[in-house]
């Protein structure tokens, strides 16, 4: 009977703190309290048939004290609970912090130039508009914000002007200008916030006429989300047709190149290369299996790219795929662009390639690799197979290794310093992928260190979109977490027994 108690409140207690930690619950939390409830339920049927004997004075005088220990247990418990709620005390044990606000919303209000009116539009009984005000109210007290409080049904005027789609939106106005936020998360709002700031804008010129990612696609292999994000951060995004441009414009502040699925020509090349060598900045994402026509410029600047898919058969088969083909980056090099990024704020790739910081070219260089795959990792040599979806058979002699999945330069010249960054994988930001985990944080702080914008670099808050299903950070971070704590629940439940066992002998 014990040790079905023991058992079912342990499994009781990693179900719940599965929910508490991902936000959702999901298969392993449902598996473990249904085991929990069953096992509870045994004991206490078990526990049942010693009733008789309860009633006797010996047996009350045995059951009294705990019977008061008990008591005295739930009473402390609810004045501490009460205590807490007085103080206004918050502990946030979730993975992502989900009560606390990121710094980066902290920052984005701070450096706001007046008092901005957040105004929640609502219909009158929906739910959700409790969690919307009460994180207004949160807001509110990190930075001037002033909430207010409509009724949708009285304020159809304002519904039309302010373009409002739906119940539970959120207006932001600062000033005569406005955002409509229609979906109010915290990350939703962030983004908001830094529109109506007015940061000051950089150009940044993305590649195209080579098969580059399409910064205007909608779809979810097209990469508008990051044109949006850009945006939002501060950057006018122009076209650049390698081809046919004779010289990187002089006011780009970085050329962006989304997995070219041709060669850049060697015009375009050298136009690039005359444009690092007087202090160009160049990030560089880039696919296994093509050749992009970068290697050999990248090269001179201490890059090698061997051509391979890196399989890693710690993060097992994601999305479908093949086991390992697209790893779970959770081991970083110290560096601003990897700031905030650790075991717990994990980058997923997909079917991503080594990026090597080989050599520096000159004394002065800095040349760093910032992201590694699991030391149990090897190179599918044939990419383009591996990419069509076949599983990768590793051969004979095919030795485990930590690869490098993401690089960092900086290469200080006469005419000023080039900085370049180089991706081993341009999937992980497209509409599909970039909103989960952490991969358009990693993406946009490396935009940010390239073009020297590093008081920029954050994590910001999440924002949910539909373009991430199946793979929402909530839903990757239950996966992972999950299966994590499924080890270190087995391990308790046997301590646990053992010392029962003892206990009793």
């Amino acid at each position: 009977m014990r040790e079905l108690a023991l058992v079912g409140c342990i499994a009781l207690a990693f179900g719940l703190g599965s929910y508490y930690a991902t936000g959702e619950l999901g298969p392993f939390g449902w598996a473990n309290l249904a085991a929990g409830a069953l096992a509870l339920a045994l004991a206490v049927a078990l526990g049942a048939r010693r009733l008789r004997g309860l009633g006797t004075p010996a047996a009350r005088r045995v059951l009294a004290p705990h019977l008061l220990a008990v008591a005295a247990a739930l009473a402390g418990a609810v004045a501490l609970e009460r205590a807490a709620a007085a103080s206004g005390l918050r502990l946030d044990w979730t993975i992502e912090r989900r009560y606390e606000l990121a710094p980066a919303t902290r920052a984005a209000l701070a450096a706001l130039p007046g008092t901005l009116r957040a105004t929640l539009f609502h219909e009158k009984d929906d739910p959700r508009a409790r969690r919307t005000r009460l994180l207004l109210e949160t807001l509110a007290r990190a930075g001037p914000l002033e909430v207010r409080d409509r009724l949708a049904e009285q304020s159809a005027e304002d519904l039309e002007r302010f373009g409002v789609l739906s119940t539970n939106a959120v207006v932001l106005e600062l000033g005569d200008r406005y955002e409509t936020v229609n979906a109010p998360t915290e990350g939703a709002l962030y983004e908001g916030v830094r529109r109506l700031e007015g940061s000051p804008q950089r150009t940044i010129y993305a590649a195209f006429g080579e098969g580059e990612g399409d910064l205007e696609s909608g779809d979810p292999a097209g990469y508008s989300g990051i044109r949006s994000l850009l945006e939002t951060e501060g950057y006018t995004v122009k076209g650049l047709v390698t081809a046919a441009a004779p010289d990187v414009p002089p006011d780009a502040a970085a050329v962006l190149v989304i997995g070219p699925q041709r060669a850049l020509r060697p015009e375009g090349v050298a136009a690039l290369a005359r444009y690092l060598q007087r202090g160009g900045r160049l990030v560089a994402l880039l696919e296994p299996g093509v050749r992009s026509g970068l290697e050999g410029l990248l090269q001179r600047f201490g890059f090698e790219l061997p051509d391979g898919v890196v399989v890693d058969p710690l993060s097992g088969p994601l999305e479908g795929a093949p086991s390992g083909v697209n790893p779970v980056i959770a081991a970083w090099s110290e560096h601003p662009i990897t700031r905030g990024l650790g075991p717990r704020t994990l980058v997923l790739m997909l079917r991503a390639r080594p990026v090597v910081a080989a050599r520096k070219p000159e004394p002065d260089d800095v040349l760093v690799p910032l992201a590694w795959s699991s030391p149990r990792s090897w190179l599918a040599r044939d990419a383009r197979a591996v990419q069509r979806g076949a599983a990768p058979v590793r051969p004979a002699g095919e030795a485990e290794q930590r690869f490098t999945l993401l690089a960092a330069g900086r290469y200080p010249r006469p005419a000023g310093e080039s900085r370049i960054v180089v991706f081993g994988d341009a999937d992980f930001v497209s509409n599909q992928y970039a909103r989960a985990l952490y991969n358009a944080d990693l993406f946009m702080n490396a935009v940010h260190w390239s073009v020297n914008r590093e008081s920029a670099i954050t994590l910001r808050p999440k924002v949910l979109t539909p373009d991430q299903d199946p793979l929402t950070p909530q839903q990757s971070l239950a996966m992972f977490y999950g299966v994590g704590l499924f080890v270190p629940e087995l391990l308790l439940v046997a301590s646990a027994l053992s010392w029962l066992r003892r206990r009793a002998g």
